[in-house]
């Protein structure tokens, strides 16, 4: 495993342990009642920490592209004007709009969260839907990642 790898490796562990003892703390901070959005959240968290069991099972560059996982750098194509975006998926206290560092509880996270290559979303915003599809993933390690 390449050095790159083994430190991918061990901040997707960190993930796992972090959700695995944090998980109801965590849903409380950002969900406070028992509501629908809540439960979908702790279904989305549970397909997420299995996602991650399965990629830190065989860590290599394609298993770590292959998946939007939060640390995730994610291309957008939008359909309507084919532009491309970049955004990088991260945790709630660490986003930054400002520099495309967006929650992974915002609702284009929600979406990115766990996509995987050339797959489609369509998005709800103010003026109506718009389609995106994914072209690029790539997994930045919280220590290399720039602004």
């Amino acid at each position: 495993m390449s050095r790159s790898w083994a430190g991918s490796k061990t901040q997707l562990i960190n993930q796992l342990v972090y959700f695995d003892e944090e998980k109801a703390k965590f849903l409380e901070q950002y969900f406070t009642d028992q509501s629908k959005e809540r439960t979908e959240m702790e279904k989305l968290l549970s397909l997420y920490c299995k996602t991650l069991e399965q990629i830190v099972s065989d860590v290599n560059e394609t298993t770590l592209q292959s998946t939007v996982l939060i640390g995730s750098q994610v291309k957008l194509r939008y359909e309507d004007d084919d532009s491309l975006e970049t955004y990088t998926v991260v945790f709630p206290h660490e986003a930054e709009p400002e520099y495309n560092r967006i929650s992974f509880l915002s609702p284009i996270g929600r979406k990115l969260l766990m996509s995987t290559m050339m797959q489609s979303h369509e998005l709800d915003i103010p003026s109506g839907v718009i389609k995106i599809h994914v072209e690029d993933i790539k997994y930045i390690p919280a220590s290399s990642e720039s602004k």
